[in-house]
């Protein structure tokens, strides 16, 4: 905003800041008297001044001063930000400080050792404090107050701080880097890879840096500073097909709600990611060629579609209100983190950027293809077989959210930074406005469109690698499971009759349609509740006596075209009454009672042993459903077992009453899961390439696992924790880890083989941490074997337990006689059971999928805890 000709010069050192009537609209103003925005609406006007009068008019000379070199084209002066009132020439300081108006000039193309990279160490800030001292008025008045430090903290630190209204200059190459160990932040300003995978344009794109929000929305860590953010090489920590990342994110990882094999850090002092994916995002759009990467990859991709969900394309009234939208919601969304403020600087070459740019209309059909590749198999929303997004662009935000958020969820297959930024920055940007929009309207809690989008930021979220939107979507999911359950989405549905009037036909199935998408909602939720509860170890949310609506019924219903292909595949359901004259006769009615049961009538009829008569009906989908009460079940009696000190160690004579029980009953839930399993066998052998089934039978080995294991107490054990690295001391942790060793490794090897076996793309969101558990169990496992004291004496042939069969031969002799010996496949070698060489081998089966920011996250994880264990046992 440019200043008006009136504005109020410095009066005795005092800067003017915003009227008292800007300042609580948090809008901006010109500061003039009275300001054009005060006469505009006949508001009095009274000016106001900056409170500390030395230091506002340094900051304006600065800031002035940075401006005008850098528009002359000089080389700009290093500046003591802590002089005296009165700002007199000093001598350069010993470390030093980096003028706001110089950015770090970076040449993609030539050598990464002709870049300096100059360390500067802020030895005065320490990761988890704040240097800041802030009033709560003082921090809703926007960039017009200046969130001060206090004077000895700014005159005993050795800093490079500079102003926070001229960090939106930074080069996004520049990040501080937080080193947890001594309590210090390093600031290496570091140059970009030059082996990145990248365009040109992403390489060199310049990433501002804006004023922290404080707001419940936002990301803050405890220091109320926005850090700026490099990019770091695939070197070092990374191997592989790793692609370069912001190190800011690599240092959140520690904070991810689960893969906790090193030592976390907590909400409290975990850096900001969520601006970095907004302003990413924001940055890519100021370059014309920034998604040309993107359209060369989707040309060259080979993926088959065929027996898919089709896609239509995008008409170009679409695109156009897809885009308006969205620029709404980006704008919404970085005032949200920048505390309301603006996108603009005067100082800045990009200063009246304001514009959101989309990948081309192919771009995102091929991003739709790939959701419904990855996505639909498991959680069917989609019906008709066919995904219209002009249909679906009713010219409203809930409808525009879903859009988007299945094109980001289709982007996260796509192996190129690009996506990978359109991804992050449009989950962000959607969370935000999902949140808004329920906040405004309460009746949208209610509303199955606007549920689906929870639903999707929830499962995109959850498994995006980034640690502020893992968290978030698992604290979240509760409040979208409430809304489901306040909105009676659980409640049982009342049969409906249908008249063969062909008048009424289309009007009836559109009714039946509604009601069936309500129990796919419905029971989507119930997997995602299953599979979050899972992989963070945590008990499931919803109760096996809430779930009163029918299951899903048949596909051949819910992928009709029309109302003639779904009254046809509804006559040849054996599930009908009809009444009147005869069917097809004009006063024949149907009455559709619910073709399927309700998951909790199902789980009852397993509990009484009366499965049997939904044998032939049970679809790959609902027996994944039934997941849901076993492994709830389970994770009941495993809390109460996680009570005993003693876990599985004491004998049975010296076992309690409520023990004793509480393991009989744990042998019960193994027998169910066991019928469970003998079911989910049939649909294996007729279709051994159903992704369902596939990843159906991963999660039966997890939720096995979880009967034989305690996998908190690994993670316990990977990290450390009271533990003194003496043998002793690994036999007794050991107990409580594993018990029954033998089919802990037969269940860890079907884990391997069944993720292995599916095709790379395609593959469940969750594939690298059901990877991650079975190896970390395996690790664990090779870590007894290393102890003379618990040695086993294997004998046998090897076998290899990610190739074989549960019911192979080879598998039986173990499990019953102990005889052979348990490896693991590489190619043509075989990988015996030894740590390093077990955790050397789950990061090359991280290598085999689609790289991710999870998958990348976990490799990491993994070659860090190789690391940490390098030192041999006492």
């Amino acid at each position: 905003m440019q200043t008006a000709p009136g504005t109020v010069p410095s009066i005795a050192g005092r800067t003017p800041i915003a009227c008292i009537n800007c300042a609580n609209a948090k809008t901006g103003c010109d500061k003039a008297v009275p300001c054009s925005r005060c006469a505009e609406k006949n508001l009095p006007c009274e000016a106001r001044f900056a409170r500390r009068s030395g230091k506002a008019s340094m900051r304006s000379a600065s800031l002035s001063g940075a401006v005008s070199t850098q528009r002359n084209g000089g080389s700009p002066t290093t500046t003591n930000r802590l002089a005296p009132k009165e700002p007199t020439p000093v001598q350069q300081a010993q470390t030093p400080i980096m003028a706001a108006g110089s950015p770090l000039e970076t040449k993609v193309q030539g050598s990464p050792q002709n870049v300096q990279t100059p360390v500067y160490n802020m030895q005065g800030l320490n990761f988890g404090n704040t240097p800041f001292n802030t009033s709560p008025s003082e921090s809703v008045r926007g960039m017009d107050t200046f969130m001060c430090l206090n004077d000895e903290d700014m005159l005993n630190a050795d800093t490079s701080y500079q102003d926070l209204m001229m960090w939106n200059q930074y080069p996004s190459e520049l990040e501080m880097y937080p080193n947890t160990m001594n309590g210090k932040i390093d600031v290496p300003f570091m140059e970009m890879a030059g082996s990145y995978s990248s365009s040109d344009a992403l390489a060199s794109m310049h990433t501002s840096i804006s004023m922290p929000h404080t707001g419940s929305t936002s990301i803050s860590s405890q220091a109320d500073f926005e850090r700026p953010f490099k990019i770091v090489e695939a070197n070092g920590l990374m191997s592989g097909d790793m692609m370069p990342e912001f190190e800011v994110v690599i240092a959140a990882e520690a904070a991810w709600p689960l893969a906790r094999c090193n030592r976390p850090i907590f909400s409290g002092s975990c850096p900001r990611t969520a601006i970095v994916h907004l302003e990413n995002l924001e940055q890519h759009s100021r370059y014309e060629n920034t998604w040309k990467l993107l359209d060369s990859n989707i040309e060259s991709s080979d993926i088959d579609y065929k027996n898919q969900i089709s896609v239509v394309p995008f008409s170009s009234s679409t695109r156009d209100r897809i885009l308006a939208i969205t620029q709404s919601f980006l704008h919404t969304a970085l005032e949200t983190h920048r505390g309301g403020m603006k996108a603009w600087d005067k100082g800045s070459p990009h200063g009246n950027f304001n514009f959101l740019v989309l990948p081309p209309s192919k771009v995102l059909e091929y991003f739709l293809r790939s959701y419904v590749r990855s996505l639909a198999p498991y959680y069917t929303l989609i019906n008709g077989g066919t995904l219209d997004p002009n249909e679906l662009m009713l010219n409203n935000q809930a409808s525009t959210l879903l859009l988007l958020l299945m094109i980001a969820t289709g982007a996260t297959s796509v192996q190129t930074s690009e996506a990978r930024c359109l991804t992050a920055g449009l989950t962000e940007t959607c969370r935000i406005s999902l949140f808004n929009i329920i906040e405004k309207d309460v009746e949208l809690s209610a509303d199955p469109v606007v549920l689906r989008c929870a639903l999707l930021f929830t499962i995109l979220g959850a498994w995006s690698g980034d640690a502020w939107h893992m968290n978030i979507a698992m604290g979240q999911r509760g409040m979208y499971l409430s809304m489901l359950k306040h909105a009676g989405m659980l409640e049982p549905s009342i049969p409906m009759t249908i008249s063969t009037d062909p008048s009424n036909i289309e009007l009836q199935w559109r009714s039946w349609q509604q009601q069936e998408s309500k129990n796919r909602l419905v029971y989507n939720w119930v997997m995602v509740d299953q599979e979050l509860s899972l992989f963070h170890d945590t008990a499931p949310i919803l109760s096996i006596t809430e779930l009163q609506t029918p299951m899903p019924g048949m596909e051949c219903l819910w992928l009709a075209k029309d109302s003639t292909e779904w009254l046809a595949a509804l006559q040849q359901t054996n599930n009908i009454n009809t009444t009147g004259s005869g069917w097809g006769s004009p006063n024949s009615q149907l009455e559709v009672r619910p073709l399927t049961p309700s998951l909790c009538d199902l789980f009852q009829d397993l509990l009484h042993d009366n499965i049997s008569r939904h044998y032939e009906q049970l679809s790959p989908l609902q027996l994944k459903l039934l997941l849901h009460p076993l492994q709830s079940l389970l994770c009941h009696l495993r809390q109460v077992l996680s009570c005993f000190s003693d876990f599985f160690g004491a004998r049975r004579g010296s076992r309690t009453v409520t023990k004793a029980s509480t393991m009989l009953r744990l042998e019960e839930v193994q027998s169910l899961l066991q019928k469970w399993y003998e079911l989910c066998a049939v649909h294996a052998k007729a279709d051994p390439t159903c992704p369902v089934t596939r990843a159906n039978l991963v999660l039966y080995h997890l939720i096995s696992l979880n009967a034989v294991t305690s996998f908190p107490e690994i993670e316990r054990l990977a990290r450390r924790e009271a533990f003194d690295g003496s043998s002793r001391e690994l036999t007794a942790r050991y107990k409580r880890c594993i018990h029954q060793p033998e089919e802990v490794l037969i269940h860890c090897g079907q884990v391997i083989r069944l993720v292995s076996s599916m095709p790379r793309e395609g593959r469940p969101h969750w594939w690298s941490t059901a990877i991650y558990r079975a190896s970390l169990i395996l690790w664990v496992e090779s870590l007894s074997r290393t102890d003379i004291n618990s040695q086993r004496m294997e004998k046998g042939p090897m076998f290899a337990i990610d190739a074989v069969m549960p019911d192979d031969r080879s598998v039986v002799s173990y499990l019953w006689n102990g005889e052979g010996v348990p490896v693991l496949t590489k190619g043509e070698r075989h990988v015996e059971l030894v740590p390093d060489e077990v955790l050397n081998h789950a990061v090359g089966l991280l290598e085999q999928g689609v790289s991710a920011r999870v998958s990348d996250g976990i490799k990491r994880k993994l070659q860090a805890l190789s690391r940490n264990w390098s030192v041999p046992l006492s």
